[in-house]
């Protein structure tokens, strides 16, 4: 035995040495990756911030470009009114505009407020600026499905700088599969043999597999495409969602498509993962994702949501 464990004592050593380096590697990888990062969030905002302030170029058009009219929704609150029109200049210059851009603001919050001069500007050049009342992040969707129930809406969140091409993307993506929701970036719902749920944390995440599911979870700021009437029809029921998951409107819009029999596809992404944008986040505010995952907030709001709509029978007969 003692023989044994001399022999072994030195292999244990080096393996833990290499494990060590590694260890050391990833750290460095990381901060030049983040470095990386940070120079091209600077790069990338300067000539946002330029052209807001220099250009008269209109940011939406007139001219069809699928069978319905898309409009781009999204939501935005007080810590974030000052940097959101980075989010809405990244889409006004994308390779495709969209015939509309909606920002929605809690009347509580903004009403009779003066707007940011950049957003006043972005107004000029076909920005549209809506209020209603303080849905937390269900701004982004809620008010416009109401709004513009025949056209295509597609969500973004307001703390991220999008590639130029996200909107020519999902568009085709429709194109493809005009039965679908179609999103930038997907999990994957993993259950166990009764239709339970796993713990979110357990499901595979940021897919990549591009064939249409229930299973599919789309995350809808990360760009989503949602075609006219995809969505089960009380998906606007405001009494259900803030009872239910009032921090996870990714998790009420995934159990309505459901309900609604409508699949899930991935559309194409330069970013393997989906995320096809840049983080501009404000680093003194902590974030509703952020709060979800480390309190692990979603599988209560899912367990209930699950619960109300019978989503457990539905997934086991899939």
């Amino acid at each position: 035995m003692n023989i044994r464990t001399n022999l072994f004592h030195p292999l244990r050593a080096i393996s833990k040495s290499i494990t060590a380096s590694e260890q050391i590697l990833q750290k460095r990888i990381n901060i030049i990756q983040d470095q990386i990062d940070n120079y091209r969030r600077a790069i990338v905002c300067d000539r946002l911030k330029h052209t807001v302030l220099t250009s008269d170029d209109v940011g939406i058009t007139s001219k069809p470009i699928c069978n319905h009219e898309v409009v781009v929704s999204l939501t935005t609150y007080r810590e974030r009114i000052h940097e959101v029109y980075l989010t809405i200049e990244s889409i006004m210059q994308g390779t495709l505009k969209p015939n509309r851009i909606i920002l929605w603001l809690a009347k509580d919050e903004f009403g009779g407020k003066e707007l940011p001069i950049v957003l006043q500007r972005q107004l000029k050049r076909g920005l549209e600026v809506r209020y209603c009342e303080d849905i937390r992040s269900y701004k982004k969707i809620i008010p416009t499905l109401s709004l513009c129930p025949d056209s295509c809406i597609v969500t973004i969140d307001d703390d991220a700088i999008y590639e130029p091409d996200l909107l020519e993307h999902l568009i085709e993506s429709y194109k493809n599969n005009p039965e679908c929701v179609s999103a930038c970036r997907i999990h994957r719902i993993k259950t166990d043999k009764n239709g339970m749920p796993l713990p979110y944390r357990q499901w595979d995440m940021l897919q990549h597999n591009d064939t249409p599911s229930h299973y599919n979870y789309l995350t809808s700021g990360g760009g989503t495409i949602f075609p006219p009437y995809s969505l089960y029809n009380q998906v606007v029921d405001r009494n259900s969602f803030m009872a239910l998951c009032p921090n996870g409107d990714d998790i009420w819009l995934n159990a309505m498509l459901v309900l609604n029999g409508v699949k899930v596809a991935k559309a194409f992404t330069h970013n393997i993962n989906g995320e096809d944008f840049i983080f501009n986040e404000n680093p003194y505010v902590e974030s509703l994702w952020t709060q979800n995952q480390n309190d692990n907030g979603n599988d209560p709001q899912i367990k209930a949501v699950w619960e109300k709509y019978g989503l457990f029978t539905i997934f086991k007969n899939k």
